[in-house]
């Protein structure tokens, strides 16, 4: 094995410990780091480092215009556990086809300051830190709770907001909380889970008003497009201000700025809705279970992973990529989710934090935005 090093600009890589990312299933020998050309100096993988499984380590550089699809098919071995750190969209997702079933594919967005900055290291940091027996065990607990519940309230006493959620049985159209999965191409750190919220799974949709503040997540369809950048920074209101959405059987029907800041958060949302009407429709609402990452000030998947000062976090979902141009997870930092009937809280402000332990193993980045 040994150590490909690699020399930052700062004079300080970014190290990569393979052997100490647990979300990685076992049973995998090869391990491949792929990074942009113009960022290839700015690592290094340390191949021993936490007693690791891997007989092979390699570092594979994309050119640019070269998406990840692109590498799995040419450059990276059909049995291996591939980890992607890039800026650009082309190199953080690829359908299940490109990836393949024998490979476990994991994508680190490194934005802001560059794929070597302060923000990589965190998230990378956060990585090392995130135990998949953990995240398995909230996930258990909380799809429990939910299963249990006769549907879901959404209160926020910031606005007076409340929304109500009701169902038969609950429908979780995404589970990525514990291990990466064989054959799909994941963000990390992960610890998501996705309950669908429209009306199509749930017989009514979501109803109510529920209110939005936070940093959001913008996830773009076209990968290469690099447009989901521009969304994000036109809803940056919403960090500091809360929007009030109108929803209706699982559409959006209207906006009120709770506040001046987010009236063009709101001015972007209709935006959207214009662009295309499935922007509209609430189709999920999603839960954040990752005690090890903390609010990262970029656009991020890890923002819609980490817990923040909850037992899980909550999103709700705009749009569906595969519909829709974006889909955004859009923060409820300041309600609470509730098992209708009872008032339990499951999610959000009104519920105790992950622990004090879990929030002390947080890695965060200084919020410039």
């Amino acid at each position: 094995m040994g150590v490909t090093s690699a020399t930052a600009h700062d004079g300080t890589p970014v190290v990569v410990r393979p052997g100490r990312y647990r979300q990685f299933p076992s049973g995998h020998r090869r391990f491949a780091l792929v990074v942009e050309q113009g960022a290839a100096d700015s690592f290094q993988v340390e191949a021993a480092a936490g007693g690791s499984p891997y007989e092979e380590c390699r570092t594979v550089v994309a050119a640019p215009g070269h998406t990840l699809a692109d590498l799995l098919r040419t450059e990276l071995p059909d049995d291996c556990d591939v980890l992607v750190v890039a800026a650009a969209d082309a190199l953080l997702s690829a359908p299940p086809a490109a990836v393949g079933p024998g490979r476990t594919v994991a994508t680190v967005r490194a934005g802001g300051e560059g794929p070597a900055g302060v923000r990589a290291r965190a998230l990378l940091a956060a990585l090392e830190q995130s135990d998949p027996g953990d995240l398995r065990c909230r996930a258990e607990e909380l799809a429990s709770a939910v299963d249990g519940a006769a549907g879901l309230r959404v209160d926020d006493p910031l606005t007076g907001a409340t929304a109500v959620l009701s169902y038969a049985s609950p429908t979780w159209s995404e589970w990525d909380a514990g291990f990466f999965r064989p054959g799909s191409a994941l963000p990390a750190p992960t610890g998501r889970l996705r309950l669908a919220a429209g009306a199509a799974a749930t017989g009514s949709g979501l109803d109510g008003q529920v209110t939005v503040k936070g940093r959001p997540v913008v996830r773009a369809r076209d990968a290469r497009a690099g447009s989901a950048q521009q969304v994000y920074e036109r809803l940056t209101g919403l960090f500091h201000y809360p929007l009030v959405l109108s929803v209706d059987h699982g559409t959006v029907t209207g906006l009120k700025a709770a506040a001046a800041g987010s009236a063009a958060a709101g001015a972007e949302l209709e935006r959207l809705f214009a662009l295309h009407p499935g922007h509209a429709l609430a189709g999920a609402l999603e839960f954040g279970l990752n005690t090890a990452v903390a609010a990262q000030p970029f656009n991020t998947e890890a923002n819609a992973a980490a817990t923040g000062r909850a037992t899980a976090s909550a999103h709700l979902v705009l749009g569906s990529l595969g519909h829709t141009p974006y889909e955004l997870a859009l923060p409820l930092s300041t309600s609470t989710v509730g098992a209708l009937g009872t008032g339990t809280p499951l999610a959000g402000a009104g519920t105790d934090p992950a622990g004090d332990r879990a929030r002390r193993h947080q890695v965060a980045v200084p919020v410039t935005g």
